[in-house]
């Protein structure tokens, strides 16, 4: 763990150095702008190739394993109508908020008067829904078009989860390893990051100047004003409606949410967060299957970064949105925040998948990455504040062991209790 940790610092620090270094080089050697475009494009490239072959099996398993706990059915409808319901609602608001108050507008990181390319505009609802059914996989898979693969392997883990108990365990067995492997060759891949880093600010200052790196400064400010909504007013407020102590919940996790902030790994306080809240007195099985499945699909603190980042970049560029183009970039997020979100520098890698999606230009998704060392403290800490939250909303046994904290009287204690208490 703690090398885990010192890893995880030493990347951030070297992605600050590149971006300090990058912008230097590029402003005193601009001569050579097209090798720093090779070294950002190859990055870019490098983590482009990995999305899809993670992703599907990533969704095949959660949905297959999912399926194998019968007893939880109840649960599960619940759990995944909550996860939906806050994520969602939580995507759209900042979307939105963020659209309308021009956050990003004015930020000089690329070049203005882009065009959204007709993406959600004057598209019916029918053929909207009817293109995320993929009528070929292989050309779906050769188009990289993310969503119909999420819709097939949404289906293909119903299929697995659906197989005999041992052949079911021979597929995940195996997709498990594949998963494994994809993630060994993205760690690889991420350590080239500050190379990539180097490579766009590089070219970036080479061609248009300093003022992008101000930019990326407005830009983490912005996403820490998201991070206190969301931890201020939003959670608050779902607390208050699940009637949930919310403040007495933050004491209880507040050493761990500060762990996931210095170390940036959520996955770090994973066991301690599900023996504290076990510990505080919530049920064990509603502990045990809502925090592991949050870590995929009940992701606030991300759903946060996703919007605030994805609106920037447009603003930034000049990319205008029509409420078509944001729904549907709501719905993106939410999707495909749910199924990369929680891998190994997801950040990039649902960032990256949605872009192309959206019309906005990978650069600039390079270019955030560079800050995400500290956009990134602030996301994994809410993310673990959620997983909490979402235990102590969904624990249907609290009223339960409210009403038995409740002081012996005639009403509520039955004549068997009243004998034992006498005796």
């Amino acid at each position: 763990m703690g090398n885990v940790k010192k890893k995880k610092i030493a990347l951030g620090l070297q992605l600050l150095i590149a971006l300090f270094l990058g912008g230097a080089v590029g402003y005193f050697l601009p001569q050579f702008a097209s090798f720093y475009q090779f070294l950002g494009q190859a990055f870019i490239r490098l983590i482009s190739m990995l999305i899809i072959p993670l992703v599907l099996p990533l969704v095949v398993v959660a949905v297959a394993e999912v399926l194998g706990k019968n007893h939880f059915q109840k649960l599960l409808g619940k759990t995944f109508l909550y996860f939906f319901a806050v994520t969602t609602g939580i995507t759209a608001l900042f979307v939105f908020a963020s659209y309308y108050l021009g956050f990003g507008q004015g930020v000089n990181i690329g070049q203005e008067g882009a065009s959204l390319e007709g993406i959600a505009t004057g598209v019916k609802i029918d053929e909207f829904f009817l293109n995320f059914i993929p009528s070929n996989l292989f050309k779906a898979l050769t188009d990289g078009a993310l969503l119909p693969i999420l819709i097939f392997a949404i289906f293909l883990g119903y299929g697995v989860g659906q197989l005999e108990q041992e052949k079911k365990e021979a597929f995940l067995s195996g997709t498990k390893i594949w998963i494994a492997a994809i993630y060994k060759i993205l760690d690889a891949v991420i350590l080239l990051s500050p190379v990539g880093v180097f490579g766009f600010i590089a070219k970036d200052v080479a061609t248009t100047g300093v003022d992008k790196l101000v930019g990326l400064g407005q830009f983490v400010l912005g996403m820490y004003l998201g991070y206190g909504v969301l931890a201020l007013v939003i959670f608050p407020v779902i607390a208050i409606l699940y009637k949930v102590n919310y403040v007495k919940l933050i004491k209880s996790i507040g050493d761990l949410v500060t762990l996931a902030f210095v170390s940036g790994g959520s996955s770090v306080v994973l066991p301690p967060l599900l023996k504290r809240l076990k510990k505080e007195g919530y049920d064990e099985a509603v502990t045990d299957f809502v925090v592991p499945l949050g870590y995929s699909f009940n992701l606030e603190g991300a759903a946060v970064y996703f919007a605030l980042a994805t609106v920037f970049l447009a603003n930034a560029y000049g990319i205008t949105f029509t409420p078509q183009a944001l729904l549907f970039t709501v719905l993106l997020l939410s999707l495909i925040g749910k199924t990369a979100a929680t891998i190994p520098s997801g950040a990039i890698v649902v960032l990256l998948a949605a872009a192309p999606q959206l019309g906005l230009p990978v650069e600039g998704v390079a270019l955030i990455l560079s800050v995400d060392f500290f956009a990134n403290a602030g996301r994994t800490a809410l993310n673990v504040v959620g997983q909490a939250l979402a235990v102590a909303v969904l624990d249907s046994k609290k009223e339960k062991a409210e009403k038995v904290e409740k002081p012996a009287t005639a009403e509520n204690v039955t004549g068997k209790e009243l004998v034992a208490n006498a005796g």
